[in-house]
Order: C-alpha cells, then sequence, then structure tokens
C-alpha cells in the first residue's frame, strides 16, 4: 500500500494532465485542438534561425501584414500567384532582417541617430527607400518634399489608421537601409589591398613570357598498376569535406500523363465553331471586340498585322490576313487544336516601327504649349533635359523603336495612335493623373497590314477525357503500392516514359521542364525514399504519379556520393606522379626542347604572352602549368623547366622572352580589390543567413 500510495504522489500532475487532454479533446472542435498543438511541434515550422524555429502561425501573421501593405498601395493584386510569391519572399526577407542582418549590424555598434533620421526624411540626405517611393515622387520621377509632407498631414488626419502603419513601414526600412549601409561601408573599409599585394598584382599582371614547351600526356587508359584504395578516397574526402556543404535535394522518378482534347471533345468544338460562325458573319465591325470576347479563346487584339506576325498563332489566319481585303471571311478552319474563323476588318498601308520621344506635362494647356514651343524651333533634347533627371548612357524622354504589338503590351492605348500619324507629328493625350506629348521622331517605310479579327474555339479535354486520363494514372498508383520497384516495373511492362529528377530542391515550381509542379516537389519533400504518390493534378494539363528515389540530407554530401569523382581525380593525380617519375628518369640534363621532345615522342609547341593573370582567363593552358612559367619567370630562370605536374600530363618548358609592360597599374590593381569587396557585399545577407544557421522550408507550406 505505501508504495502505491507513493507512486499515485508521483503520478498524480501526470495523470492530471492525461485528463485534462481528454476533456479537452471531448469540448474542442478536433481541428482546433489540432491547430493548438501545432503551435509547439517542429513539424509546422516554415524554417528556423540557429536552434529558433519559426512556426507556421507566426510567419503567417507576418504574410498577412505584407499583403495589408501591397493592397495599401494598391500596387499588386495579392490575389495573382506571382504577387504572393512575391509577398511571400518580402515577408521572408523583412524576418531575416529583422533576426538576423540588423543584430549583427548592432553588434558591430551601428546606429541611426533621431537628428539623422530627420535628415533623411526631411534635410539635405533623402534615403533611397523614399526617393524610390511613388507617392512621394512628381512628375518627372524626383523625390519631392512636398508630397512627402502632405502624407504626413494626411496620416494625421487618418482616422483608419491605414496611412499611418504604411508610414511605419516606411521608417523601419529608412532605418534597416541605413544600418546595413553602414555595416556596408564600414566592411568595405576595412578590406584594402596592401602595398605588397599590390605591388604583386601589378607585377603578375605586367610581366609575359614567350615560352616553348611540350607536355606528355598520361591519357585515359586503364593501368592496373595504379592502385587508388579505399583509404585514399576517405582521406582526401576529409580534406574537401568543408567544400561539400550542400542544401537538402532529393531525387525522384515521375510519370507525366498529358490530358488532351479526345475525338469526340473535338468534335464538340467543332460543332461550337459552325454555331457560332453566322453571327460571327453578320456582327458589325464597330460590335466585333464585344463579340470576340464573349465567344472566342483567343482575345481581340486591336492592331495592325503584317504577314508573318501571326503565324505562330495560326498560319491560316496569317496567310489569309495577308492575301484578302477588307471585309473578307475566312471560313472555319481546323488547325491544331482549335478551330479558326476569320474576318479583315481593315488593311492600310502602316511602319511596321516609329521612333518615339516623350514629355510629361500636369493639363492639356501645358501639352499644347510644349507642343508650340517645340514647332517654334526649341530643341527636344534640351526641353527634356529639365524635365527628367541626368542618367549616364540614357538620352532623357526617348522611348526608342517600337512595334505596335510592343505599344499595345506594354504602353497604354493612346501611343497606337503615333502608327497613324506622320513623321515629325505630335500627339497630346491624359496619362494617369496628368499628360503626355509625345513626338513621333521616326518610322519605318509603310508596308501592307491588316487588322484582323479571330473566333477560336479550342478542343477542350471533357469530363470523360479527364476520367479515362486519371484512371490510366490511377493504375500505376494501384499497381504501386507505395512501392518504387513496383513502380519501375509496371512503367517498364507498360512501356511508359519514366522521367528522372536530379537533386531537386525543396520548392521547386518547375521539374523537368514542367511548370506549376509545386504540389508534386511538396509531396517529394513529404515523404521517404521508396514511397509512391497518389495521382496529383497539375494545372489541369497533366496527372502526375511521382516516387521518392534517394534523399541528400542538408550538410555535407556523403562518401558514397562523391567517391567515384574523388576515385577519378586520384587516379589522374597518381598517373601524372607516375608519368613525372618515368620523365625524370628518361630526361636527364636536357640541353635542348627539340631532343627533349623527340625522347618523349612528342613535339615543341610555343605560347606567348603568358602572365599569371592568365589563370583567370584568356589562356586556355594547365593553371598548374602557368603558374610555374610565373614562378620561373620570377626567379629569371633561362634554362628548361621540368618535370611540372599538370592537371592534365607532364610539362617541360623554357622561357624565351620575358616582356615587362606598365599598362597595368596600381590603380588597376586597387579596383580589382574593391571590385572583390564589393562582390563579397554582394551576397552578404546569404553569408549573415548562413553564418546564422538559416533554414528555409517555406515550401512546405507556399
Amino acid at each position: 500500500m505505501a508504495v502505491l500510495e507513493k507512486m499515485r504522489k508521483r503520478m498524480g500532475v501526470f495523470i492530471s494532465i492525461i485528463i485534462a487532454l481528454a476533456l479537452l479533446a471531448f469540448i474542442v472542435d478536433p481541428d482546433t485542438l489540432q491547430s493548438t498543438i501545432s503551435m509547439f511541434s517542429s513539424k509546422y515550422d516554415v524554417g528556423k534561425i540557429g536552434k529558433k524555429g519559426i512556426s507556421y502561425q507566426e510567419f503567417s501573421k507576418r504574410v498577412d501584414y505584407y499583403n495589408s501593405i501591397y493592397n495599401l498601395t494598391g500596387s499588386a493584386d495579392a490575389s495573382n500567384e506571382e504577387t504572393s510569391q512575391m509577398i511571400n519572399a518580402s515577408a521572408w526577407q523583412s524576418l531575416l532582417t529583422e533576426e538576423v542582418i540588423m543584430p549583427a549590424c548592432e553588434r558591430a555598434g551601428i546606429r541611426v541617430g533621431e537628428k539623422e533620421f530627420v535628415d533623411m526624411t526631411k534635410g539635405s540626405d533623402i534615403s533611397p527607400v523614399l526617393r524610390q517611393e511613388g507617392m512621394m515622387l512628381n512628375a518627372n520621377g524626383e523625390f519631392d518634399p512636398e508630397r512627402l509632407s502632405q502624407f504626413l498631414q494626411n496620416v494625421e488626419m487618418d482616422n483608419s489608421g491605414n496611412l499611418a502603419k504604411y508610414w511605419n513601414f516606411l521608417e523601419n526600412n529608412i532605418i534597416q537601409d541605413r544600418k546595413f549601409l553602414k555595416y556596408s561601408a564600414m566592411l568595405a573599409k576595412s578590406s584594402f589591398a596592401n602595398n605588397l599585394q599590390v605591388k604583386r598584382d601589378v607585377a603578375d599582371n605586367n610581366n609575359a613570357y614567350d615560352i616553348d614547351f611540350v607536355v606528355q600526356p598520361i591519357g585515359y587508359a586503364t593501368d592496373s598498376s595504379i592502385n587508388v584504395t579505399s583509404a585514399d578516397i576517405k582521406n582526401f574526402y576529409e580534406r574537401i569535406k568543408p567544400s561539400l556543404k550542400q542544401d537538402e535535394t532529393r531525387d525522384a522518378e515521375m510519370i507525366a500523363f498529358e490530358i488532351l482534347p479526345s475525338e469526340r471533345d473535338i468534335e464538340v468544338a467543332k460543332a461550337d465553331m459552325e454555331k457560332l460562325f453566322p453571327e460571327f458573319v453578320k456582327t458589325a465591325d464597330a460590335d466585333m471586340k464585344n463579340f470576340i470576347a464573349k465567344n472566342s479563346d483567343v482575345p481581340f487584339v486591336d492592331i495592325y498585322f503584317k504577314k508573318g506576325d501571326i503565324s505562330e498563332g495560326s498560319s491560316i489566319v496569317d496567310e489569309f490576313a495577308a492575301t484578302n481585303g477588307a471585309g473578307a471571311i475566312l471560313e472555319p478552319q481546323p488547325f491544331d487544336k482549335e478551330f479558326v474563323a476569320a474576318k479583315i476588318l481593315d488593311v492600310a498601308q502602316r511602319p511596321d516601327s516609329v521612333f518615339v520621344k516623350f514629355l510629361p506635362a500636369k493639363d492639356q494647356k501645358m501639352a499644347d504649349s510644349l507642343v508650340r514651343i517645340m514647332k517654334g524651333g526649341e530643341d527636344f533634347a534640351t526641353l527634356a533635359a529639365k524635365y527628367f533627371p541626368p542618367q549616364q548612357g540614357v538620352e532623357p524622354g526617348v522611348i526608342g523603336w517600337i512595334t505596335e504589338s510592343v505599344a499595345a503590351n506594354q504602353l497604354p492605348a493612346d501611343f497606337l495612335k503615333a502608327f497613324s500619324a506622320k513623321k515629325g507629328d505630335y500627339l497630346t493625350f491624359p496619362l494617369n493623373d496628368n499628360f503626355v506629348v509625345v513626338k513621333v521622331e521616326d518610322m519605318t517605310k509603310p508596308l501592307r497590314k491588316a487588322k484582323v479579327a479571330v473566333l477560336a474555339r479550342e478542343a477542350t479535354p471533357s469530363r470523360e477525357t479527364f476520367s479515362k486520363v486519371y484512371a490510366e494514372a490511377n493504375k500505376v498508383v494501384d499497381n504501386s503500392l507505395n512501392d518504387i520497384k513496383k513502380f519501375e516495373k509496371y512503367a517498364d511492362e507498360n512501356h511508359l516514359s519514366v522521367i528522372p529528377v536530379n537533386r531537386l530542391l525543396g520548392g521547386a515550381s518547375e521539374i523537368a521542364g514542367y511548370d506549376n509542379m509545386k504540389e508534386v516537389s511538396r509531396w517529394i519533400y513529404d515523404n521517404k525514399e521508396g514511397a509512391v504518390s497518389q495521382v496529383i493534378s497539375v494545372n489541369n494539363k497533366y496527372f502526375v504519379v511521382a516516387a521518392v528515389k534517394k534523399i541528400h540530407p542538408m550538410g555535407y554530401a556523403e562518401l558514397s556520393e562523391v567517391s567515384a569523382q574523388i576515385k577519378d581525380l586520384l587516379t589522374v593525380q597518381k598517373k601524372v606522379d607516375k608519368a613525372a617519375k618515368e620523365c625524370s628518369e628518361k630526361i636527364i640534363n636536357p640541353t635542348d626542347m627539340e631532343s627533349l621532345a623527340e625522347a618523349l615522342g612528342t613535339t615543341v609547341s610555343s605560347q606567348a604572352d603568358v602572365t599569371f593573370a592568365s589563370m583567370n582567363g584568356g589562356q586556355s593552358l594547365d593553371p598548374k602549368f602557368i603558374g610555374a612559367v610565373a614562378a620561373a619567370g620570377e626567379k629569371n630562370e633561362s634554362g628548361i623547366v621540368g618535370p611540372v605536374k599538370g592537371s592534365i600530363g607532364v610539362y617541360y618548358f623554357q622561357i624565351k622572352d620575358r616582356k615587362a609592360g606598365a599598362y597595368y597599374t596600381e590603380d588597376d590593381a586597387q579596383r580589382k580589390s574593391d571590385n572583390a569587396v564589393y562582390t563579397v557585399l554582394q551576397v552578404l545577407p546569404q553569408i549573415m543567413s548562413l553564418d546564422a544557421g538559416v533554414v528555409d522550408r517555406r515550401y512546405k507550406f507556399y
């Protein structure tokens, strides 16, 4: 009894917890309970920084915050997949900035004071963050203090708090940007080339040598006397292991079943076209845009096309438009997996390209005034210089040569008026809240072009077709029994193409040339080696069945993964060692290159202007050989040097001429050093993240 009493006392708390969890499970919705438990499970972490996990809930709040920022600016549609990924990346970068980059800056003593902040927002040292903020810029794209002042006044009057929220966002970015700029400047100033390094770099680039040389290649035939042992491979692996660090990757296999329309689906599309065609013929040109928008699988493009412009979309329509006049009708025609009909709305002589320039104006009155000034003889470039900030290599106000398709896709619709204008004409039209003046500076020779309305009905897979293709894909799943060996066996027996997927990174959206594959890559990362997936639908175009072949964990590449490459490398090294020994025994005190070459059964080659800097590019010589030449030149060697062990064989060489140039200066050496520092600064955030042990597992959730 005493023992039982002790057990009760010791287990009292444990039993209470068990009872509490049981009661909780009884009264709480299972989904809520799962969500609560997930808060304490690393399984639901989107990543980690060092030992600190970043939970999905925590990161989701940050994503929601950036969604709200984008919505406030109206700069993007957050429902768009591309924008959603951009917001996700912004949220992740802000997390790294707060948790990794800013702490590093602060440990280095970097601070931003109140007076400095005021100077960055209202003084003479405006932050790049504000200089790039659209609502703070004037019509010329320059930072406008008045716009900032007006914005801050609006913040105080905005009861919703949205403007205050956005200003807080800008403040944080201004301060973080300045801290990182200071940190980068500190690193740049602390890294420099000393006098000895500069002197050596100048010598390496200015001293060039003309040489004669012979090479005894090792060949690639198997040599039974060369033996690379397991111990050799392991020792070499341990030496190079620090360079074998890798992110987690996975090897997989997949079978993709393309969902194509059946013959019956094609007949349905044909019937749809035959039903619509009479109405298409009757539709007035003025109403054609609305008719096409409502009934066609391709949009109406309100521009003129020359022969060849639409051949990729439909060679039939392209040929029809190039050889018929306005009002001509093309009867329904089969093309690829669709049916097309067309009507030529107009034919005209138009330039294929125009060269345009533009000036901003605040209203129509100002636009008209600018036109009068230029027609009166004022130079466009002189006027443009007043409205655009100077940029090296960019002529102010110049858009350049554009085609109609470029104008339609990338510029406001009014720019298309330039193609019906004359050379030297001026156009004015509203643009956003302002006006714009466009000058048609030049144009190509006019040629025949046609405006065409195209009615297209694409044959799309029916539900029956989807079911049939799905059934084929599901046979793979049923016969694989979640075993990759059975998966491969079934594919082989049924002549199905298995697509290999090697070294797949987490979150990959493209796999083996297939797009929108995130769900497939997520499955591959959520499962164990040998597992086979269920049927995965990809963009309603493919059904995919995948299998996990091998997991390459984060850390260092395993010896088994690189042993074959190491063995090949060591075999070459041992062959070179053997060849060098044989050459030394055969060639004793060589007197001239010709007799040396004859003894080795080869010929003498020549190379001019060999410098130590040649290893950085320019000459496709063995780096070990170049290093030996530079070293011999520095020692003023005049005789035959060798044997030199290279990467592909054994070398002998003799310096025939030395040339000391002066074209590479100390300034060049300093610039080279500065560029090296700049390269490091470019990847500084990645270096900081690596040092902090950042692990990104967002691909499991997004």
